[in-house]
């Protein structure tokens, strides 16, 4: 024990004066921080003095021995203890008991007490599993606690709310989670507690649309409670209930959701300010305000689908719920204006209450209040049209963010701050991305146009597109190409940026395959070639391979194929509506974009839908859109593959500069004799697979035949493909071509210098063997 000050002087006198052997020992400081650990290499003792060397082994151990001035760091961990803090600080100097990492209260009991207590802050501390009738958090008789972060889910045996403030005063409770299934209540608040601040919160109770019956997310029954920022979802009661002893209560910015009770359910309370609130699929009334209520200000809320509309969680029994409900005393005591609420995108029959339910035209009517509500599912309307002048009102949203006006929308907001808006968050719109892909299959490219794209609150900056192969490309300008090295699916991201830095994104897949070749289909039903125009779908109707008419042939590996519309941009696919039309919309080869090319016997070609086992087909009349719907292949399910660079082509003989002619419409043999090229001296060149064509001749739609197994001079005769109309065409290295028939692999030659029919004899090729292609 130090010496008082009279009892040194008295030391000083007896030694003459001399401070001799007076020095005393230095007192150490008190820590300013306790440790509690379960896991600790040292070991922990509740008898260890509570150092991070020698922790606590429970946080009981050291609410036991903390002061004013004091923390107690919890390291992480499942504690089995009820908590109580027996300890106040001071406002300068509170008692702080804070969770380092993972640390929880588990058992029957499991919970914090705070009682007769002030100056004391929980951060981030976790009670689960209380299935008892003792709160997850119990405060009684304080002042000035702190709850800060944190979770207390109650087991579905327990009575008792998760959170219960009992004679609680200048309190507040930020950032905390309550959960559990069958919750009575998550937050209670009595009448003897005031001045409660419940901020950030997140109540819920995941099936509480069921039971228990008249289950409240958080209850106020005392002065001054402010309730913001919160999110409550569940409960059968109400998520909000606001009793007779409740004055001047904030709700605000709180967004409430799904459960078989009301929203938010002022009974009696007096001076509530509900501002600034999104409360939907509520199955009773979103706002209902009754009782002894007044003084009731419902403004800037955003309320949609509440009151038993088509929730299946719905009790049938309640069919009587609105969006806005003002019922028995609070009626003529409560002012209601700037809201939002609808049941969908029209206007809604009885979707307010005056007494008894009716429209909002009817509440206009009927209570002079509403002036400024709307009745529109289309969110733009909430943007710059609140009141901020209303009770409650918000400076800031749920999200903590600036009341932001935006200059697309008119201000039709009232008070200082006439571009707030209506509703829980304030809308800052980001860019909307919007972009079209072309693709080229010949050049193995795209090119991206987002031009689509608009603007958020500020103008784009800049457009970011990642074509998914690893080439990013950032610019100034909407529009950029790109060539792929190898086919494969891949996902291109188009990210658009504003001058204030808010973006969007969106991302498309495509495919890239290497065509093989670009075709034309000729109907075999019609000789007619199939076309794709938009809105129309795909038909046998064009007498050329023109643009709409060509398709670019490509592998989609196991044995299939894949359609690409040269003039769509798209890979012709079966519908996903009806599973049988043929469209030519999809940028993504699946199973929907592949087809099996059977080839026929007569050189015809089918096609075959695997994700239906259904073949192709095109009418007569090429008035209908073809579809995969047929079992079988008929003459309607058989096409003629027409290279395009190569149809209605003509034949030159290089011996004599005479074109080839179908003599006699085709009724006498192949002679290189005619001056001009018309009619009967115009070829198809037919791919009939195995790297072999056939030549149709437009005069008369037959195959050239290599008469006699190629004995015969070539005459256009045959109506189908078989072992005489089978040629290969070579390409020559002088720009000619040559045929030789597959039937006697010779050579077609123009016999007699072009003075005799064309006939297949040449062992090689010559002069008389060479055709120029016009």
């Amino acid at each position: 024990m130090r010496k008082s000050f009279f009892a040194a002087l008295a030391t000083v006198v007896l030694t003459g004066g001399a401070l001799v052997g007076t020095a005393l020992p230095a007192q150490a400081d008190a820590p300013t921080t306790l440790y509690v650990r379960q896991n600790s290499a040292t070991g922990c003792s509740d008898q260890f003095p509570g150092t991070l060397a020698q922790p606590f082994c429970t946080i009981s151990a050291a609410a036991a021995v903390v002061t004013a001035g004091q923390s107690v760091d919890v390291g992480g961990g499942n504690y089995r203890e009820r908590v109580t803090i027996p300890t106040s600080g001071t406002p300068e100097q509170p008692v702080t008991f804070f969770a380092s990492s993972g640390a929880t209260l588990i058992g029957a009991t499991a919970g914090f007490v705070i009682d007769g207590q002030h100056d004391v802050v929980l951060q981030n501390l976790r009670a689960n599993g209380s299935a008892s009738a003792l709160p997850g958090l119990d405060l009684r008789n304080s002042s000035r606690i702190t709850i800060e972060g944190g979770t207390f889910a109650m087991d579905t045996s327990s009575t008792a709310p998760a959170v219960q403030l009992v004679g609680v005063t200048t309190s507040t409770l930020r950032r905390f989670t309550v959960s559990g299934s069958t919750l009575t209540a998550g937050v209670t608040i009595d009448a003897a507690s005031s001045d409660v601040l419940i901020k950030s919160a997140n109540v819920s109770s995941s099936t509480a649309y069921q039971t228990p019956t008249g289950s409240v997310g958080v209850q106020v029954d005392g002065p001054r409670v402010s309730i913001l920022d919160s999110r409550v979802s569940g409960f059968t009661g109400a998520a909000v209930a606001i009793g007779v002893g409740a004055v001047d209560t904030v709700v605000a910015n709180n967004q409430i959701d799904g459960g078989r009770g009301h929203g938010v359910h002022n009974n009696g309370g007096t001076g509530t300010a509900i501002a600034n609130n999104t409360i939907k699929d509520r199955c009773r009334d979103g706002i209902r305000v009754d009782g002894a209520s007044s003084g009731v200000s419902v403004q800037n809320n955003v309320l949609f689908t509440n009151g038993f509309f088509s929730q299946g969680y719905c009790d049938p029994a309640f069919l009587d719920g609105v969006e806005i409900g003002v019922y028995g005393g609070a009626v003529g005591k409560t002012v209601v204006d700037y809201n939002n609420a609808h049941h969908y995108y029209g206007n809604s029959p009885q979707i307010y209450a005056w007494n008894t339910r009716m429209s909002l035209v009817a509440f206009r009517a009927a209570s002079g209040q509403a002036a400024h509500d709307r009745e529109t599912g289309q969110a733009g309307y909430n943007i710059d049209s609140a009141n901020s002048a209303a009770p409650g009102y918000p400076t800031l949203d749920r999200a903590g963010s600036p009341r932001i006006d935006d200059p697309s929308m008119p201000n039709t907001g009232a008070g200082p701050v006439p571009y707030a808006d209506r509703g829980a968050v304030e809308t800052v719109r980001a860019p909307v991305v919007s972009f079209d892909v072309v693709l080229n299959l010949q050049a193995q490219s795209v090119t991206v146009d987002a031009s689509a794209s608009t603007p958020g609150l500020n103008p784009i900056a800049s457009y970011s597109f990642s074509f998914g192969d690893g080439s990013v490309v950032t610019q100034t300008s909407p529009i950029a190409s790109h060539t792929y090295a190898n086919p494969d699916r891949y996902q291109i991201t188009v990210t658009v940026t504003g001058t204030d830095g808010r973006s969007a994104a969106h991302n498309r897949l495509i495919t890239v395959l290497r065509p093989t070749g670009t075709v034309g289909l000729r109907a075999l039903s019609n000789r007619r070639y199939v076309s794709y125009q938009s809105g129309f779908g795909l038909r046998p109707n064009q007498a050329e391979p023109t643009t709409i008419a060509q398709f670019d042939l490509a592998d989609a590996g196991n044995g299939r194929v894949a359609l690409f519309s040269r003039t769509a941009g798209r890979y012709v696919a079966v519908s996903q509506f009806d599973l049988a039309t043929l469209t030519a919309d999809s940028m993504v080869v699946d199973v929907r974009e592949m087809f099996t090319l059977v080839r026929n016997s007569d050189g015809t070609i089918s096609l075959q839908a695997p994700v239906t086992s259904q073949y192709v087909t095109a009418d007569s009349s090429g008035a209908l859109a073809m579809s995969a719907s047929r079992p079988t292949i008929g003459t309607w399910e058989k096409f003629l593959l027409v290279v395009v660079p190569d149809a209605n082509r003509s034949l030159k003989a290089l011996v004599n500069g005479r074109f080839v002619s179908a003599d006699g419409a085709g009724t006498k043999p192949l002679i290189a004799s005619a001056a001009t090229a018309s009619s009967w001296e115009r070829f198809d060149v037919v791919d009939l697979g195995n790297g072999q064509v056939g030549l149709l001749t437009r005069v008369n739609n037959h195959f050239v035949s290599a008469d006699g197994a190629g004995s015969k001079p070539l005459i256009a005769n045959a109506p189908t493909a078989s072992t005489w109309e089978r040629f290969t065409m070579v390409r020559n290295s002088d720009g000619t071509v040559s045929f030789k028939a597959g039937i006697n692999n010779k050579y077609v030659s123009a016999d007699g210098a072009g003075s005799k029919p064309l006939i297949a004899s040449g062992p090689v090729v010559s002069t008389w063997e060479k055709f120029t292609l016009g």
